[in-house]
């Protein structure tokens, strides 16, 4: 048995926690670690992984001599370090082995006692990496290194961070020799790159993909709305569809013991929390996400591992490996967007070795439940996204090259074999690097010589203020006033924007109310309501083209028997495409359907998130080229939303679509990025990496055309570029789909807005309405309001029929009398028309009879429109009255009053619960 080949203290340590026998994983990674091979070991979450690693670097230990840190343990979250403290100390401490953990977080005692005595095993982030080279004692312990264990590697190996680790590893070489290295992931879809990624260049690896299939049991939901949901929105002051899967959330935490509630952004865990809350203040539900403190993140993992929180609302800060108790169940609020997000968050439960794990999708739309239910197929036959090391990042490069210069002079030859033995830079030319080089020396943050470069004063404050290569916004911090306590974090785009005192806000799940604006924190007090949801950088998930794709092709054939979903999710879906194949074209993986409204049209594309931006930014420039106006667009991984200038014909779009060709994409989107909002956020963000713009610069005030102007040919604008290409757009797929327009693969229909074009316009992801609702939203409220069913009542005859509004004629009279005081009632007060027929009501029956009178009174002078209007949520005969009264220039004006009064009714509703 493979435990035989380690040494008997780790046996006993093993026997004690009563490990008997390995997992399929250990037994085939152990013997490889224990003959010093590089390996990447690829194995479901909780398989074993960390111990498959650690027990034979354990073994190992103890046979080391001499003193230093012989071990470096990454992780990319610190939460994850300090989990995976705790589980390697319970091992080190029984026979001797010192562990450690250094980060941000880390105190200042814990880092001088770390650089006097250094532990034997260092748990580290890449970041920190960097700082390790800086001081001599620390570099002197590094000399001692010889092994080195990057855990959840897939997170690293396809961003900048994961390129400055590789060159950290190239720099630790030269340090310390050569190592042996041990990659760790759940999900690794390209498993030969992320292997090269782990060695660098002239390096072997053996992979081990482990063939335990962790069994997944997972259900995609899609609950209908119910009456009493349409009422508990308008208290929490949100869609009804929100409020359905909130209850059937509610439903699932309370029957099991320990749910994770995964959703896919901070602000979304925030918005559910908050009405959680406001709902049923003594629900058990937490949330968690990086914008909390240190402190508030403890304190929710803490209770959820003591069961006094039965849910926990997350984000991707919980996804990774972290040990926040027993999980027996994991929810995901919507679509996870990706098939590995969904095996990394949905792996969370039952995470204990042969455990099944179990879990659910909720989700709010049609389009949310097509593609969750794609997801999930895939996730179930293991087709996850391919995972990609971007090529030559020269920030990263910029930044390595001034935090080799820390500690002394570099040689220019040494620094660029460096930086080309790790395999993002393989490819790394001495032209391209000599030109980065010299743009540094350019700047001031290095001396370059003949043969060496050193660094500058300026380059040392650029090293500590550069640390991360995560993009930056700065932050401001929470403070309560009560506790003197810091709550989290806002960016500083929502606090220029939004912060003032009184205003409100959520966080924590809980709504704050501003006391004081400082210079770097708001001081806080906790109210009982429902605030603003905060926003922050770089929250949105890609929908892969794959999966796009996917969903098209559910769309074509509308065959569910592959997925899994729940009766009520399938329903939903096939109402959905029902109705829109009555009237309309079906969009497909086969078919992009145009939409046409007035002055807008919507382009159904199935291409992904990233395909149809690079789409729509080609179409609006070249459109806007034809009509001498500007056209404006935005996307989902859907549709290509465009709002236009004035009517033109369809085929104008469709022409103007099928011009673009396929050799001369790259060309043309290289045109177009150089006024696109992507170049100037990536461009900043690159100045800010090469030192050109301080940390600490608010982008808003840069020069943005002068920087242009400056670094237009230089290493600085292309990298600007090259970020675009790789983070926000996909050339690669969208001159494939060209391609197959060319071809007449891909087809075209027009007609007007369907159920699937309408759907793009309704923004079913926003918690709540914006300040001033646009025109898309307006679309949204009507069609909302059309849809809405009405009891119509005779005061004549008494003859009663249902309609809605969409269906309604202008002018509205009974079909059997001819009589034209109409009441329009709904479901909750159809019967109280029974009161005109009483003879002694009571005073409020009086009143109820008054407002059915005004009711139809309203109808008979406005018709359609008073349906409109009364369909309402709150909206009642006097508020309507006032809305018809009005005298509007269009359409959205009277919509944005009744969606004003909508608004006014959930604040008041909300006053007196």
């Amino acid at each position: 048995m493979v435990f035989e080949l380690l040494d008997e203290r780790i046996r006993k340590v093993l026997r004690a926690k009563s490990i008997r026998e390995p997992t399929g994983p250990q037994r085939e990674a152990i013997p490889h670690i224990l003959g010093g091979e590089n390996l990447l070991l690829v194995a479901p979450t909780g398989i074993g992984k960390t111990e498959a690693a650690m027990l034979p670097i354990f073994h190992m230990l103890l046979r080391a001599e001499g003193k230093g840190i012989k071990c470096l343990y990454i992780t990319p979250l610190r939460a994850l370090n300090r989990d995976m403290l705790r589980r390697l100390e319970e091992f080190g401490n029984s026979f001797g082995v010192s562990v450690a953990v250094r980060h941000g977080d880390t105190p200042q005692s814990e880092r001088s006692r770390q650089s006097r005595t250094a532990p034997d095993i260092l748990i580290t982030t890449p970041e920190t990496l960097q700082v390790l080279f800086t001081g001599k004692r620390l570099r002197e312990h590094l000399a001692n290194v010889r092994w080195v264990v990057v855990d959840e590697i897939h997170e690293l190996a396809g961003d900048e961070r994961g390129a400055q680790l590789a060159i950290g590893l190239e720099r630790l070489s030269v340090l310390a020799g050569e190592f042996q290295r041990v990659g760790l992931s759940a999900t690794v879809g390209t498993v030969q790159e992320v292997a090269n990624f782990l060695a660098g260049v002239g390096r072997e690896v053996k992979v081990i993909h482990a063939n335990v299939i962790k069994e997944m049991e997972i259900t995609v939901q899609g609950p209908g709305v119910s009456e009493e949901d349409k009422d508990l929105a308008g208290t929490l002051q949100s869609d009804p569809q929100l409020i359905a899967c909130m209850r059937r959330g509610k439903e699932l935490i309370a029957s099991h013991r320990s749910t994770l509630f995964f959703v896919n952004t901070r602000d979304t865990a925030e918005a559910l929390a908050a009405r959680y809350h406001v709902w049923d203040e003594g629900f058990p539900i937490g949330v968690h996400h990086g914008s909390l403190s240190k402190e508030i993140r403890v304190e929710m993992e803490d209770a959820f591992k003591k069961e006094e929180l039965k849910g926990l609302i997350c984000t991707s800060s919980l996804e990774l490996g972290i040990d926040i108790g027993s999980v027996d169940f994991t929810i995901q609020y919507n679509s996870p967007r990706q098939v590995t997000r969904l095996v990394q968050r949905m792996g969370r439960a039952g995470h204990s070795v042969g455990e099944k794990s179990k879990g659910a999708i909720v989700a709010s739309t049609p389009d949310e439940i097509a593609e969750s239910l794609v997801i999930t197929r895939r996730a179930l036959s293991g087709e996850l996204e391919e995972s990609l090391v971007r090529e030559r990042p020269l920030t990263v490069l910029a930044n390595q090259l001034v935090a080799m210069a820390m500690s002394s002079e570099v040689r220019i030859e040494d620094a660029h074999a460096i930086a080309a033995r790790s395999y993002p830079f393989r490819n790394l030319s001495r032209k391209e690097f000599d030109a980065v080089l010299e743009q540094l020396g350019k700047i001031g943050l290095l001396f370059v010589g003949q043969d060496a470069f050193r660094r500058s004063s300026r380059g040392m404050r650029y090293f500590y203020d550069n640390l991360s290569m995560i993009p930056d916004e700065r932050t401001y911090r929470i403070r309560d006033s009560g506790s003197r306590g810091v709550v989290g974090s806002l960016d500083e785009s929502f606090v220029v924007s939004f912060a003032e005192p009184y205003a409100t806000f959520i966080t924590r799940g809980r709504t704050w109310r501003i006391v004081e604006v400082r210079e770097d924190e708001l001081l806080v007090e906790q109210v009982r309501e429902i605030g603003s949801i905060p926003s922050w950088v770089g929250e949105e998930i890609p929908v892969p083209f794959e999966v796009a794709q996917e969903v098209g092709r559910l769309r074509r054939l509308k065959d569910l028997r592959r997925y899994p979903g729940e009766e009520d999710a399938g329903s939903r879906l096939n109402e959905y495409l029902v109705k829109q194949e009555s009237r309309h074209p079906m969009p497909s993986d086969e078919l992009v359907t145009l939409d046409v409204g007035k002055r807008m049209a919507v382009l159904n594309a199935c291409f992904g998130t990233r395909v149809n931006e690079t789409i729509s930014r080609m179409l609006s420039v070249l459109l806007s080229a034809r009509l001498g106006e500007s056209v404006s667009v935005h996307t989902d991984p859907y549709r290509i939303v465009i709002e236009l200038p004035r009517n033109i014909p369809p085929s104008m779009i469709i022409d103007t679509l099928r011009s673009i060709r396929s050799e001369g994409a790259q060309s043309l989107v290289r045109l177009v990025m150089k006024t696109s909002s992507y170049l100037r956020w990536r461009f900043i963000y690159v100045a800010k990496k090469f030192g050109v713009v301080e940390k600490g610069a608010d982008y808003r005030s840069v020069n943005f055309s002068r920087l242009v102007e400056i670094f237009e040919n230089s290493p600085l604008f292309e990298e600007a570029i090259a970020m675009v290409l790789w983070e926000d757009l996909d050339l690669e797929r969208t001159t494939a789909v060209l391609r197959r327009i060319e071809n007449g693969e891909i087809r075209f229909e027009v007609g007007s807005l369907s159920p699937i074009g309408r759907a793009g316009l309704e923004h079913s992801r926003e918690m709540i309405m914006p300040q001033r609702a646009d025109h898309s939203i307006l679309v949204a409220l009507r069609n909302r309001l059309e849809d809405e069913t009405i009891h119509l009542t005779c005061l004549n005859c008494s003859n009663q029929w249902r309609t809605k509004p969409r269906d309604a004629p202008k002018r509205i009279a009974c079909p059997r009398c001819g009589g034209v005081m109409i009441a329009a009632l709904f479901p909750f007060n159809k019967e109280n028309v029974k009161l005109l027929r009483k003879k002694n009501p009571t005073e409020e029956e009086g009143k109820e009879i008054q407002r059915i009178y005004k009711n139809a009174n309203l109808v008979r002078e406005h018709g359609k429109k008073a349906l409109l209007a009364l369909s309402g949520r709150g909206v009642g005969p006097d508020t309507a009255a006032r809305v018809l009264s009005g005298f509007y220039e269009n359409e959205d004006e009277f919509l944005r009053d009744i969606l004003s009064a909508e608004m006014n009714y959930a604040r008041t509703k909300r006053f007196w619960d």
